[in-house]
């Protein structure tokens, strides 16, 4: 499929995701639970993102997540650490199932397949099994998101309502598809030429990182993103003569802390002084989890439409191969082929 067709049916992955969800059935942690790990890089990571973000006001224990090889020491027989890679091959994720499993941690697995499921199956570990339509990771958000809450929800570490806000996000995107597809459209004609830098509240961080991403492996192109109010703190000096153009994508939402809507008035009005290109967004939906999927949605249109006024293939990640062939020959870890 192609890029704009993963985009497209997004909602209907959601839905998908909601329903594999319903199937899913974790045994209950055997020591109390004092902290929650999710070891996932990528596209199989961003997921573990977009969580803490959701369950931030509920969650009463410590939320963690991995972006590498290494394991804190804290974790062990109290820990739940969910190992997510859409391959089941990705070498860090790997690497730290096996320590946290030496630990006597509680593990559960996502993925589509490959080695990671093959450990859970041969360990008696906890599994949830994706789907594999040989998606790009990157394209799998919906179902590594769903399922990182449905095992929260299953093991009584958080209510229904995430589940219940992501299945009122499906009716959303759904209506506002074609207008982002035309708003995605316009704001993308606005990059040509320009380096992007994305900003929003630390609560809305998830939104930059997948955009960020997104920028990176759709349309090839570097971008820099910061958040309110630790931006105010450093990242704002910055903002003086500078000698290539800029535009600027603040993403807002009516959650916002009324102090940090403030503090990007007033940034706003600083930083016009240095760029002619300042786009806000403002998040539809009645909760959080509905705005920032819809950020979501809108964010990866607009990665696909800079990648066609760019002229590249949307889906060729050709340098990610590359380095994982070179890291093959030096690492026992060597059939890993994506995240």
């Amino acid at each position: 499929m192609q890029m704009n067709e993963l985009i497209a049916s997004f909602p209907q992955q959601l839905e998908e995701a909601l329903q594999i969800a319903e199937r899913v059935k974790i045994r209950p942690a055997t020591q109390p639970l004092q902290n929650v790990v999710v070891m996932g890089l990528g596209g199989s990571g961003i997921g573990a993102n977009f969580a803490a973000s959701f369950v931030q006001d509920e969650l009463k224990l410590p939320y963690l997540v991995l972006k590498g090889y290494d394991t804190p020491a804290y974790v062990g027989a109290n820990s739940l650490v969910i190992c997510s890679s859409y391959s089941g091959n990705t070498e860090e994720t790997l690497q730290g199932l096996e320590t946290a499993f030496a630990r006597g941690a509680k593990i559960v697995c996502i993925a589509s397949g490959g080695k990671l499921l093959e450990f859970a199956a041969k360990n008696d570990l906890d599994f949830i099994k994706l789907p594999n339509y040989g998606a790009p990771p990157r394209a799998c958000l919906g179902y590594s998101l769903v399922q990182q809450l449905a095992v929260l929800q299953q093991l009584g570490l958080i209510s229904e309502k995430p589940i219940a806000d992501i299945r009122a996000s499906i009716a959303l995107l759904q209506t506002e598809q074609s207008k982002m597809q035309l708003k995605a459209d316009k704001i993308a004609r606005t990059f040509v030429g320009k380096f992007p830098i994305l900003y929003a509240t630390d609560r809305m961080e998830a939104v930059l990182v997948r955009l960020r991403q997104q920028l990176n492996e759709n349309a090839k192109i570097l971008c820099s993103h910061h958040v309110v109010p630790e931006m105010n703190h450093n990242e704002l000096v910055g903002w003086r003569e500078q000698p290539i153009p800029f535009i600027v994508l603040i993403f807002r939402s009516s959650f916002d802390n009324a102090r940090n809507q403030l503090r990007i008035d007033i940034n706003k009005d600083i930083i016009s002084n240095f760029t002619n290109t300042i786009v806000e967004i403002h998040c539809k939906g009645d909760t959080l989890i509905e705005q920032m999927l819809y950020a979501v949605h809108l964010g990866d249109w607009i990665s696909w439409e800079v990648a066609q006024l760019r002229q590249v293939d949307a889906v060729e990640v050709k340098v990610i191969d590359m380095l994982k062939s070179q890291l093959a020959n030096f690492s026992p870890a060597g059939d890993n082929k994506q995240d």
